[in-house]
């Protein structure tokens, strides 16, 4: 089922998205329920999806014992699906049951490479992102 720009629209990762960007993400975005203890990601494992979270609780373990919690409403997890390293830096475990949106790593590329205006604004995005993660990982 796809899901609804409504449903997106409103999450920080998508402002500044016209309505048209908007829906050509929104039909590449599969919903998931996600239950507690599930493990969406593993680290050092290729990066093959990039989730948003709707719902719920997620703890990053990183290298060291280090981690970090998620649990807002449009943050993502999984950045380096599009970015290097290409491969999970973290292993992404669900705290709670929730709900995530999903999109594979091979339908993400073509939606940037297909569109370079809204490529740029994604990439920029994402790599805001990564650089606070890895600074959340360093600490």
């Amino acid at each position: 089922m796809p899901v609804e720009v409504q449903t997106i629209e409103s999450l920080a990762f998508f402002q500044g998205l016209s309505y048209i960007e908007l829906e050509q993400f929104a039909s590449l975005l599969k919903p998931r329920s996600v239950k507690k203890g599930e493990v969406l990601l593993r680290q050092g494992t290729p990066a093959m999806t990039f989730f948003i979270i709707l719902s719920g609780t997620f703890t990053v373990s990183l290298e060291k014992g280090r981690a970090y919690t998620l649990d807002d409403k449009g943050t993502v997890i999984g950045w380096s699906t599009v970015i290097a390293p290409f491969e999970y830096t973290g292993t992404a475990t669900a705290d709670t049951d929730g709900e995530v949106l999903s999109i594979s790593s091979n339908d993400f590329f073509q939606l940037i490479q297909s569109n370079n205006a809204l490529g740029k604004k994604i990439i920029k995005k994402i790599d805001k992102i990564a650089s606070e993660r890895r600074a959340l990982g360093s600490k």
